[in-house]
């Protein structure tokens, strides 16, 4: 019984090394997919380049209604209905304008050199004021909860609003880069 015992905790002890050889094997990570851009760019047509920054300005005008419209309905001047009606408009409006802005940017990404490094700071800028936006929301209602004192709560907005001020002025100064191509 002896013999057949250690024969059989071989085994174990074999499947044990194979199953775990098998298991590292699996999971191990595997080597990323190089993306290759185009080192040398591609000129993009000084229309596209217009069209782009003429939607995009568009588009920063269209948040600034939404915003306004917000502030309209929360302080009373406005009813709620057409508060609804007006808002669903201009989500259609930014909606379809966003779509037409990725279909740009897409382009810009393609076209390498410049335009794609462009298209990546203005994402991040984006990207920034998104964050921001939440994080202001946030501290809002935690202020309201009485979980962020008025200090803490005026420092904070001070900071994030100086935050959206920089990735504002970076998104003006691509569009600005953007005329310039175009004369």
């Amino acid at each position: 019984s002896f013999p057949t015992r250690r024969s059989s905790d071989l085994w174990v002890w074999a499947l044990a090394i194979v199953g775990s050889v098998i298991a590292v094997v699996w999971k191990r990570p595997k080597a990323p997919v190089e993306v290759v851009a185009p080192t040398v760019a591609v000129r993009m047509r000084p229309e596209s380049l217009k069209e782009f920054s003429d939607g995009y300005e568009e588009k920063l005008k269209i948040i600034l209604e939404l915003d306004a419209l917000e502030t309209k309905v929360e302080k009373g001047k406005i009813p709620r209905r057409r508060y609804k009606v007006q808002k669903e408009t201009l989500r259609t409006r930014l909606s379809t304008l966003s779509h037409t802005l990725d279909e740009y940017k897409e382009k810009m990404r393609a076209a390498g050199g410049h335009y794609s490094e462009l298209m990546l700071q203005l994402e991040v800028a984006e990207s920034e004021i998104k964050e921001v936006d939440n994080a202001l929301r946030n501290d809002a209602i935690r202020h309201n909860q009485g979980e962020l004192s008025l200090e803490a709560f005026k420092k904070r907005q001070d900071d994030y609003r100086r935050r959206k001020e920089k990735a504002e002025a970076t998104i003006n100064g691509i569009l600005l880069r953007f005329r310039e191509e175009t004369r």
